[in-house]
C-alpha cells in the first residue's frame, strides 16, 4: 500500500535514490528540481507551486507528491487546483509517474486512485480530468481501472500525439486497501 504525500525534510535520502533512477523517457518526473538545486530549494518550489506564488498567468497551482512505498519513492502525482483552458484540452487535473524500477506492478493504477482521493478530499473537486497519449495502452489501462470515462481525442499543431480525455468522478472515490504491490525481481 503506497502513502502518497508532499515531500518533507525527512525524505531527501529518498529524493536523492529516486534523482538518480529518473528515466529518459520522462525528464519532468521531478517536476521543477534543477541539478544546481538543493533540495530545500526544491522543496520551497514544490511549497510555491502549491500556494500559486509565483505562477506564470497559464500555470494552474498545483500539488506535488510522491508515493512512497516503505520508504521508498516508487512514483509521483501532480495535481492541479483549477484547469487554465490549455490545461484542459491537453494535461488535465491530474499527471502521475512510476519509476523504471517499479512499473508494471500496479503502482500507477494505485497512484492514480490516491491522487483521486486527493482531489476530492483536499481540492473539494468532484470531477477529474486525466489525458494520456492516444496509444499510450498502459495509462489507458490505468484510467479506465479508475472508473475513468472516455470525453474524446483532442489533437492540435502543437501535440506530437493525440491525447485521449477522461474524466473520473472523484465525488464516489474510495481508498482500495487491498492493492498488493508485486514483488521486485529477484526479491523473496
Amino acid at each position: 500500500m503506497i502513502q502518497l504525500r508532499k515531500p518533507g525534510p525527512d525524505d531527501e535520502d529518498a529524493f536523492l535514490k529516486a534523482r538518480s533512477a529518473v528515466p529518459v523517457d520522462n525528464p519532468t518526473f521531478l517536476r521543477d528540481y534543477r541539478q544546481d538545486m538543493t533540495y530545500v530549494d526544491f522543496l520551497r518550489v514544490v511549497e510555491d507551486h502549491r500556494a500559486g506564488r509565483g505562477l506564470p498567468p497559464d500555470v494552474a497551482p498545483s500539488s506535488f507528491l510522491f508515493a512512497f512505498d516503505s520508504g521508498r519513492i516508487v512514483g509521483r502525482a501532480s495535481i492541479r487546483h483549477t484547469l487554465t483552458p490549455q490545461l484542459g484540452k491537453v494535461a488535465g487535473h491530474i499527471g502521475y509517474a512510476v519509476l523504471p524500477e517499479f512499473r508494471n506492478r500496479g503502482y500507477a493504477t494505485q497512484i492514480l486512485q490516491a491522487s483521486v482521493l486527493f482531489a476530492h478530499n483536499e481540492l473539494g473537486l468532484d470531477r477529474v480530468l486525466v489525458t494520456c497519449d492516444d496509444d499510450n495502452a498502459a495509462s489507458i489501462r490505468v484510467i479506465e481501472k479508475n472508473d475513468g470515462v472516455f470525453e474524446d481525442i483532442y489533437q492540435d499543431a502543437t501535440l506530437r500525439r493525440p491525447k485521449r480525455r477522461y474524466w473520473i468522478d472523484a465525488s464516489g472515490a474510495q481508498p482500495n486497501n487491498s492493492f498488493k504491490p508485486k514483488p521486485l525481481r529477484g526479491s523473496a
